[in-house]
C-alpha cells in the first residue's frame, strides 16, 4: 500500500489496487426507501440495456474510473454497477462526465442473479398466497378462503396483515391486482401491489350496490406484529415501531367515481377530453361492470372524488363512506373506494388541495393536479415530488433535468407550469402545512394530453440550481414543486400529471467529481524527491528547476486535469512571499504528472513549491475549473557553484528509468526487506561526508577522516511502491553537492510470522492462524466479549496468560510485535506481550507505574538482574480504554522503538546486545529475575508479529483493523446510547462496556414520531439540560469515530445580534474539552456550521483545531432538520474528519483515488482526555461548563478505530428518519 493507509481508508483508495465498496458519494445496496424496487419494468430494462454494468476489473482504479475509461473506448455509457441501488442508476459518460437517474420510488429489485425492473403482475406461489414476481414490498395476498389476510406486507421482521370481513373466493388475477368479486352485492374487492405496499378497494358497481346498508362502515380487521397504530392527523396513519418510528404508512382513503371530464368553454371543434388509460371504465349495469375485472387503474381526469374518514387501530381498519357522494345524481358509478398502504420512505410524491386543507394526499395513485380546478372539485392543487439525492453531497452538479408525463390539459393552450425547490415533504404535507416554496427553478408553457391535437406527454424542466443547492447542502433529499403562476386562479391552465405510481418521473442529473490533491509532487530537472521541512531543503544548482505533480480525479482517465504550482521565497523575518506561479500549457488526465519551469531564480536563496489540481470540464457550450485542496510544501535551496552531485547505486533494488513515471518502473525486494547501497562520489576527490534520507525518515550522517570515494550501507525500505534515497556529499572545507535522489520501487512486505486473532471464545487454546504456534490459556485465563475484534483473552491480572511452547521470533535478528491492550486497572506494571528466556523476557511491551508509560524494553543479557533499555512512551496510559501497542527491534540501526496508536514514541533508542529469547510468547505476563510476573489485569487481543520491520501505512492498518480483503477499517463499538428510555434519569449504554449516562433534570424524554426518530432526549439549552458518564470512552491520543444525530431548536438559533454555540456530544479533560462535536453561529449571521474539533491542551490557553476550518468550506444544512454528525480523529496521520449527513465536509476534492491521502484539517496535538463524557454541554476556554444545547439528540456512539467513508454513509442511509 502507498502512504496513508488508514486516511485513504477513511478517505479514499488504497495505493496499488482499489478498495472495494470504497465510494465518497454513493453507496451500492444503500436504500433510503427501505423496500426494494418499483414499477415501469419496459422503462427500467431500457436504460439497463442501454448502460453495460461494469465487471470486476483488475487494475487500480475505483468502479467510476473503471467506468468511465470504458465508457471512452465504447463511445456509450457504461453502468457504475457498484453505485446501482433500486432509486438510482449511475452512468460513465463517454465525455468523462458521470450521469445518474433518480426516482421517486424503487424501480429496480436486486436479486441473487442481479438487478431486475420490478414486476408488481401477481402470481400464485406455492403456500397459496398471491405475490408480486418482484416489488420492493414483501406484500402476499390472499389465495381465497378465510385462512389468510387479505393482505400482508412485512419489513425487517415487523408485519402489518389487513383482513377481510368477508369469505374471499378465489382472486381474479390480471396483471398487479387481484379481484375478489362480489363480496357484497355489486361489489368487489381488489388489492393491488404497488412498487412498495399495496392498495385494497371497494369497487361499487351501481347505484344499487350503493343503498346497501353494510357500506356504511367497512371495518377491514388489522393484525400487527412489530408495530402500532399512530393517527397523523392528516387523513391517515402510520404503523410505528416500539421506539416510534414509522414502518409503514397508510394514505388518505379517497372515493372517487367514473366521470368524464366536463368540455372546455373555449374548446372548439370535435376535440374530445381524453380519458387517459388507467381510468375505471363506466358501466351501466353489474354485469357490465363485471367485464371489468382488472381494469381498476386510477381515476380519470374528470373522476369526482371525495375523501374518506378513515380509522386505522391496532385492530381494525374502518371505512366510512360519504352517503351525500354515493347517492348525488351526478355520481357516475362505478365509485372506487381506495385506502391504500406503503413502505415508510423519504422518497415520494403529493398533492395538495385547497378544497382539502387538512388532508394529506402522500404517495396517492390518483393523477398529480396543478393550478385551478374548475372542472370537478373547484380547488387549487399544486403537486410535490421528493427525491433520495444525498449521494450528490460536495458533487459538482453540471446540470439536472426533472421530467413528468402531463396527462391532461384544459384545452390545447400553452399555459405555463412553474418548478420550485421547496422544502422537504413527507405523509403529513398538506394544503395548511405546505413546506417552504424555497426558490422558482423554471418555467415551462405547455399544453398536454387534452385531445388528439395534443395528446399527453413528457413535461421536462431545467433543476440545476435545485440540484445544486441541495448538493451544496449535503441535504438527504431533493424536492421539487410544480405550480400555476400567480394568483393560480386561471382555469384554462388546469392541467394534470400521471401518479408515480403509474408512470415514474425522473430526475436526471449530470455531475463530475472535485479533484482531489496531486501525487508525485516534487522536482523533476534536476529530480529530486520533494524534501517537506525547511532543514532538509534540498540543494541543486539549476537556478530554473522544473516541478512536477500528477493532478488526480475520482472520475479516472476522462478527466481533464494539469497541476498549477506556485513558489514562494523563504524569509526568516517576514511572510514567505510569491515569487512565480504557472502550470503546463496541456491538460492530461488523472494521475499523469504535468511540469512546469520557474523563472530564473536566485542562487544562495532558500525556496519552497506546492501544487494542486486543477480539473476542467465543459458541458453544455460552457467551459468550467474546479481545484483541490494545495499539497504540502517542497523546500529547496539554489547554489550554483555547490559541486557535483553524487550517484547511487543498488544491485537490489534498482532505480526507475523515469522517476516521474513511477507506474512504469519495475517492484523489487520488499517492505522492510534491507538490502546494501552504495552512495557514490561521483568523481568528487575530496568527499569526506555524506548525508541521506530514505524517504521521509531522520537525515543520516556518514563521516570519514579522509577522502573517499563511495559509501556502502544496508537500508531497509519503508515504504511499499515509489521509494526515494536522498543523497548529498561533503568535501574537506565544509561544501555541500547538489542533492541527489535515488527512486526505486518496493513490493509488498513479507506477511506476518505468527497471528492469534483470540476469537475462540470456548475452550483452552489461542490458535496461531499463520505460524500454527498455539497459545494455551492458563492461570484462569477466560475468553472476553470485550474486544477490539471479535473477542478478546481476559486476564485477572494475577496468575493469567496465555503462552506458546516454544519461540515465536529470533529475537536476535529484526522484528515487530503488536498487540491491542485494554488495562483495567493501572495499580502494577503490566505485561501484555513479551518472549521468555532463560531468566528474563527478549523483549516485553508493558504498562509501567513507576514511568506511568507504555514501554517496550529490552534486556542487555539474559540474567537475573539485567541492564533494561526501553523505549517509553510520551503517550499517557489510560485504564478501561483499546489502546494498540507495537514494538520494533531494527537489527540494522540497533535500535528499539515503541509506537502507540500507530505514533512512535520519541526517537529510536540504542540496543546492541540482541540475544535469543528461547522460551514462548508469553501473553499477559513477562518474566524477570527468573520468575514470571507482571500478570496483566485486563483484556489483550490481535497480537501478530513480523520478522521484519513494517511500514508506516502498514503500522497504520494495524491501528484501523484494516481487513485485508476489503481494505477496510473495522472500528469497534466502545459507547453507543440509543435514548431509547421514556421515563428516568439514566440514559443505557448498549455497547456491554457500561457507561451509563446520568440525565440532568434539565433534560427530559420525549418521542418524535412526527420527525421520524422515535424515542429521543429533549434538551432545553440550560446549564441543568445534558448527560454525563463517567470518562474516558476511547483512547483519546489514538484513533476514534463519534457519531449522534441532532435537531436544534430553530428558536434558539433567531436571535442574530449574539453568537451561538452548542455542543451535542464531547469529552472533557480536567480544564478544557480534549474533542467534540458542536454548532456554531457567528453574531450577525443566520447560518451556522457542524463541527468537528479538538483541542491542543487541557489549559485555558488550548487552541481550537476543528473541521471544517471556516463556514466557506462547509456544506450548510438547516440545523432544524435532524443532521447525522460523524467526527473521525485519525490519529496514525494527524487529521480530523467531520461527515454530515453520510458527505465529508471541507473536502476540496474526491476521495476515491488510490494515492489519495485525506484532506481532512491536521492536528498533531492530541492529549489524553480523563473527564466526564458529555451530551448537551462542553468545557470552554475558561474551563466552565457552557454551550448548552437547545434541541433533540438521538443515538449517541463511539468507536475505538477510524470509520470508513462508505460505513459512514451507510450508517446515514440505515438512520436517516423518515418523517411524517
Amino acid at each position: 500500500m502507498g502512504r496513508g493507509a488508514v486516511r485513504r481508508i477513511v478517505g479514499a483508495g488504497v495505493s496499488g489496487r482499489w478498495v472495494p465498496g470504497r465510494t465518497a458519494w454513493l453507496v451500492a445496496s444503500a436504500l433510503l426507501v427501505p423496500m426494494m424496487g418499483a414499477a415501469n419494468a419496459q422503462a427500467v430494462a431500457a436504460t439497463v440495456s442501454e448502460a453495460s454494468p461494469v465487471t470486476a476489473d483488475t487494475r487500480d482504479l475505483s468502479p467510476e474510473a473503471v467506468a468511465s475509461r470504458k465508457a471512452a473506448d465504447s463511445g456509450s455509457p457504461v453502468e457504475v454497477g457498484a453505485e446501482t441501488t433500486p432509486t438510482q442508476l449511475v452512468t460513465a459518460q463517454p465525455d468523462g462526465t458521470f450521469t445518474v437517474a433518480f426516482d421517486p420510488v424503487p424501480v429496480r429489485v436486486k436479486k441473487a442473479s442481479g438487478w431486475v425492473p420490478v414486476d408488481t403482475d401477481l402470481d400464485a406461489t406455492s403456500s397459496g398466497v398471491v405475490a408480486p414476481k418482484a416489488a420492493a414490498a414483501d406484500v402476499a395476498f390472499s389465495g381465497g378462503g378465510s385462512r389468510d389476510p387479505l393482505a400482508t406486507i412485512t419489513q425487517d421482521g415487523k408485519t402489518y396483515s389487513v383482513g377481510s370481513p368477508w369469505a374471499l373466493p378465489s382472486p381474479k388475477l390480471s396483471g398487479s391486482t387481484a379481484t375478489y368479486p362480489d363480496v357484497m352485492p355489486g361489489t368487489d374487492l381488489v388489492v393491488q401491489a404497488t412498487a412498495d405496499g399495496f392498495s385494497e378497494n371497494l369497487v361499487v358497481k351501481s347505484r344499487d350496490a350503493a343503498q346497501n346498508e353494510n357500506l356504511s362502515s367497512i371495518a377491514f380487521p388489522v393484525s400487527t406484529d412489530g408495530v402500532s397504530a399512530y393517527d397523523t392527523h392528516s387523513g391517515g396513519a402510520a404503523l410505528v415501531d416500539d421506539q416510534g418510528r414509522p414502518v409503514f404508512t397508510t394514505g388518505t382513503a379517497l372515493m372517487y367515481d367514473s366521470s368524464a371530464v366536463a368540455a372546455s368553454p373555449q374548446a372548439t371543434g370535435s376535440a374530445t377530453a381524453a380519458k387517459a388509460s388507467y381510468t375505471v371504465a363506466a358501466a351501466s349495469s353489474d354485469q357490465a361492470a363485471a367485464s371489468q375485472d382488472g381494469e381498476l387503474d386510477g381515476p380519470a381526469p374528470g373522476a369526482r372524488s371525495q375523501v374518506m374518514d378513515v380509522t386505522v387501530s391496532d385492530d381494525a381498519l374502518t371505512l366510512k363512506p360519504d352517503r351525500s357522494f354515493l347517492d348525488d345524481p351526478d355520481t357516475t358509478y362505478p365509485v372506487v373506494l381506495d385506502p391504500q398502504t406503503t413502505s415508510a420512505s423519504l422518497s415520494g410524491w403529493t398533492t395538495v388541495w385547497s378544497s382539502s386543507p387538512s388532508t394529506s394526499f402522500w404517495k396517492t395513485s390518483h393523477s398529480l393536479g396543478v393550478g385551478y380546478d374548475a372542472w370537478v372539485d373547484n380547488k387549487k392543487a399544486r403537486s410535490l415530488y421528493q427525491f433520495d439525492t444525498h449521494t450528490l453531497g460536495g458533487k459538482k452538479i453540471l446540470s439536472a433535468t426533472f421530467t413528468a408525463l402531463e396527462v391532461w390539459s384544459a384545452n390545447c393552450t400553452a399555459k405555463a407550469v412553474q418548478l420550485w425547490r421547496t422544502g422537504s415533504i413527507s405523509s403529513s404535507t398538506k394544503w395548511s402545512a405546505q413546506p417552504s416554496w424555497a426558490a422558482h427553478v423554471d418555467s415551462v408553457s405547455v399544453a398536454k394530453g387534452y385531445s388528439t391535437s395534443c395528446p399527453g406527454g413528457n413535461v421536462s424542466f431545467d433543476a440545476t440550481s435545485a440540484v445544486s443547492y441541495t448538493a451544496g447542502q449535503s441535504s438527504s433529499t431533493t424536492t421539487l414543486g410544480l405550480r400555476a403562476p400567480g394568483d393560480e386562479d386561471d382555469e384554462i391552465a388546469w392541467k394534470q400529471f400521471a401518479s408515480p405510481s403509474d408512470t415514474k418521473p425522473t430526475l436526471s442529473v449530470t455531475f463530475v467529481s472535485k479533484p482531489s490533491a496531486p501525487t508525485g509532487v516534487k522536482l523533476s530537472s534536476p529530480s529530486v524527491a520533494c524534501a517537506t521541512s525547511l532543514g532538509t531543503a534540498a540543494v541543486i544548482r539549476d537556478a530554473t528547476p522544473t516541478l512536477t505533480a500528477a493532478p488526480k480525479s475520482a472520475d479516472g482517465s476522462q478527466s481533464t486535469l494539469r497541476p498549477n504550482f506556485e513558489v514562494y521565497r523563504y524569509d526568516a523575518n517576514v511572510g514567505d512571499p510569491l515569487v512565480g506561479s504557472g502550470n503546463p500549457s496541456a491538460y492530461t488526465t488523472s494521475g499523469t504528472a504535468g511540469t512546469w519551469t520557474t523563472a530564473a531564480l536566485t542562487s544562495g536563496q532558500t525556496y519552497w513549491f506546492r501544487a494542486r489540481s486543477q480539473y476542467k470540464y465543459s458541458f453544455g457550450g460552457t467551459t468550467g475549473y474546479m481545484y483541490s485542496a494545495w499539497s504540502a510544501a517542497c523546500w529547496f535551496r539554489i547554489d550554483t557553484s555547490a559541486p557535483v552531485q553524487p550517484d547511487v547505486d543498488s544491485a537490489t533494488y534498482q532505480e526507475c528509468a523515469s522517476p516521474d513515471a513511477p507506474d512504469e518502473c519495475t517492484a523489487y525486494g520488499g517492505v522492510g526487506a534491507p538490502a546494501p547501497f552504495t552512495l557514490k562520489a561521483n568523481g568528487a576527490t575530496d568527499v569526506v561526508k555524506y548525508t541521506y534520507q530514505l524517504n521521509d525518515n531522520p537525515v543520516r550522517t556518514k563521516t570519514f577522516t579522509a577522502a573517499t570515494t563511495s559509501y556502502a550501507t544496508s537500508l531497509a525500505p519503508d515504504v511499499r511502491g515509489v521509494n526515494t534515497l536522498t543523497v548529498q556529499t561533503w568535501d574537506s572545507a565544509g561544501n555541500a553537492s547538489s542533492s541527489y535522489t535515488y527512486t526505486f520501487k518496493v513490493a509488498a512486505g513479507a506477511g506476518p510470522l505468527s497471528q492469534w486473532s483470540m476469537d475462540e471464545g470456548t475452550g483452552a487454546s489461542a490458535a496461531d492462524a499463520i505460524g500454527g504456534k498455539t497459545a494455551t490459556l492458563a492461570g484462569s485465563a477466560t475468553w472476553s466479549d470485550h474486544a477490539r475484534l471479535g473477542k478478546s483473552v481476559q486476564a485477572n491480572g494475577t496468575t493469567s496468560y496465555a503462552a506458546t511452547t516454544s519461540p515465536v521470533l529470533d529475537t536476535t535478528k529484526s522484528f515487530t510485535v503488536s498487540a491491542w491492550a485494554r488495562l483495567d486497572d493501572l495499580s502494577h506494571n503490566s505485561v501484555a506481550l513479551a518472549q521468555a528466556g532463560v531468566n528474563g523476557s527478549a523483549f516485553a511491551l508493558y504498562y509501567s507505574t513507576s514511568y506511568n508509560a507504555w514501554v517496550f524494553n529490552r534486556y542487555t543479557t539474559d540474567v537475573v538482574a539485567p541492564t533494561i533499555v526501553r523505549s517509553n512512551s510520551t503517550a499517557l496510559p489510560e485504564a478501561g480504554v483499546w489502546t494498540h501497542l507495537m514494538g520494533v527491534y531494527d537489527a540494522q540501526e540497533q535500535t528499539i522503538q515503541l509506537s502507540v496508536n500507530g505514533i512512535p514514541q520519541g526517537a529510536p533508542v540504542s540496543y546492541t546486545t540482541a540475544w535469543q529469547g528461547t522460551g514462548g510468547l508469553q501473553i499477559a505476563r513477562g518474566q524477570y529475575g527468573g520468575h514470571f510476573s507482571n500478570y496483566f489485569p485486563g483484556q489483550v487481543d490481535e497480537v501478530t508479529v513480523w520478522n521484519r520491520i513494517l511500514s508506516e501505512e502498514e503500522i497504520a492498518d494495524l491501528q484501523a483493523t484494516t481487513d485485508a480483503s476489503t481494505g477496510q477499517a473495522r472500528p469497534a463499538l466502545a459507547a453507543e446510547w440509543g435514548m431509547e428510555e421514556t421515563t428516568g434519569t439514566s440514559a443505557a449504554d448498549s455497547s456491554g462496556y457500561g457507561h451509563p449516562a446520568t440525565v440532568a433534570a434539565g433534560g427530559t424524554w420525549t418521542t418524535d414520531t412526527d420527525g421520524g426518530k422515535g424515542n429521543v432526549l429533549s434538551l432545553a439549552g440550560t446549564s441543568t439540560a445534558n448527560a454525563t458518564t463517567t470518562g474516558p470512552i476511547v483512547d483519546s491520543q489514538g484513533d476514534f469515530t463519534v457519531a449522534a444525530w441532532a435537531k436544534l431548536d430553530a428558536s434558539a438559533l433567531a436571535d442574530t445580534s449574539v453568537a451561538h454555540h452548542m455542543r451535542i456530544a464531547t469529552q472533557s479533560g480536567g480544564v478544557r474539552d480534549s474533542w467534540g462535536l458542536w454548532y456554531d453561529q457567528a453574531a450577525g449571521s443566520t447560518q451556522g456550521m457542524w463541527v468537528f474539533g479538538r483541542t491542543t491542551a487541557d489549559t485555558t490557553s488550548g487552541a481550537v483545531v476543528a473541521v471544517p476550518a471556516n463556514i466557506a468550506s462547509a456544506q450548510l444544512v438547516d440545523p432544524g432538520d435532524w443532521t447525522l454528525l460523524t467526527g473521525v480523529y485519525d490519529g496514525a496521520h494527524h487529521q480530523l474528519f467531520l461527515y454530515v449527513n453520510g458527505v465529508r465536509q471541507g473536502a476540496q476534492g474526491d476521495t476515491d483515488t488510490d494515492d489519495d491521502t485525506g484532506d481532512g484539517i491536521v492536528f498533531t496535538q492530541p492529549w489524553q482526555a480523563t473527564g466526564t463524557f458529555n451530551i448537551g454541554r462542553g468545557r470552554i476556554s475558561t474551563g466552565a461548563y457552557s454551550d448548552y444545547a437547545h434541541g433533540l439528540v438521538d443515538d449517541v456512539r463511539v468507536w475505538t478505530g477510524v470509520m470508513s467513508d462508505t460505513a459512514i454513509d451507510q450508517m446515514y442511509v440505515n438512520e436517516v428518519p423518515i418523517p411524517l
